[in-house]
């Protein structure tokens, strides 16, 4: 891997948990040749999981790349060097579906609510909602924790639960097929998808970070300006939302305006997904949002 300056072009794997257009910016970038352009070969790795993502920039398998906070955080309390360089989502944007019958929040009393494993991002902000609506997780509902392999869209389609937060492409779809949106997270202010590495890394190969991080920039600036391009791209990569058009264009809508072009992480977001880590692991306290952060652009 060519990570040295040296003349000729730069090579790096990016890593990415999950296929979501959050994490897409990267091959949005690469299909319009905006990372060649800057000299650098882009590999984009999926590793359908988002602490493995985490544990692949520890290891430099993917030495940069785009975990959900919470997973980054969980890491960085064991000890590993990880630090943020770029803000991509500075707050989250899931979606509380469900099926017909349910008109609003006070509905959800006495239902199953599907939920992601609460150390990941969607499980941590299902909690956070549920406690500023004022529901009790042993009282007032049941929560079914369907683990690694969210299966959380498949049961609410079949009506195996009457409810789940889901991220805004599955949401989207669901709520196409008849299913009700009843609530969304976007008024907590809890950082979601940062862009990094580790400080080991980044001190090694710093200028090839800066190019990177300046990739995700353009990528940004292009995914706001080129809507119709990036829609395509949007359905090549998520087949399911491409043969449904609208869905494809309300999600591209979302991710439009929630994309913070100047990549600058917001320090009071990373505050308060510190504070939802620290109800798992008190040691997250001790953590100071400006010291996970570097900014290179």
């Amino acid at each position: 891997m060519r990570q040295d300056g040296r003349v000729g072009m730069d090579t790096i794997k990016i890593g990415i948990g999950v296929a979501s257009i959050g994490r897409f910016l990267p091959l949005i970038g690469k299909a319009a040749g905006l990372f060649e352009k800057a000299n650098i070969a882009v590999e984009v790795v999926n590793q359908q999981d988002e602490e493995k993502v985490v544990e692949d920039i520890v290891t430099q398998e993917t030495p940069i790349g785009t975990p959900n906070a919470p997973s980054l955080i969980f890491s960085l309390l064991n000890g590993n060097d990880l630090v943020i360089v770029g803000g991509i989502l500075n707050r989250p944007a899931f979606y509380l579906a469900a099926n017909p019958k349910i008109g609003g929040i006070a509905d959800l009393k006495g239902k199953r609510v599907g939920i992601n494993q609460p150390r990941r991002m969607a499980g941590m902000v299902m909690l956070a909602l549920l406690r500023r609506w004022g529901l009790d997780i042993e009282r007032d509902l049941t929560l079914v924790d369907f683990g690694l392999n969210d299966r959380s869209f498949d049961t609410l389609r079949a009506g195996e639960i009457d409810a789940a937060l889901l991220p805004p492409e599955k949401a989207f779809l669901i709520e196409s097929e008849g299913f009700r949106v009843v609530a969304d997270s976007r008024a907590l202010d809890c950082h979601w998808v940062p862009l990094a590495t580790t400080r080991r890394f980044l001190s090694a190969n710093r200028e090839l970070v800066i190019k990177i991080a300046a990739g995700y920039a353009e990528s940004i600036r292009f995914f706001k300006s080129e809507p119709q391009a990036t829609q395509r791209e949007i359905g090549n990569w998520l087949p399911a939302l491409g043969k449904n058009p609208p869905v494809v264009k309300k999600c591209y809508e979302l991710f439009a305006e929630l994309f913070e072009p100047t990549l600058t992480p917001s320090l009071d977001s990373i505050d308060s997904i510190l504070r939802e880590v620290a109800l798992q692991d008190p040691r997250a306290r001790e953590v100071q949002a400006a010291a996970l952060v570097e900014r290179l652009i």
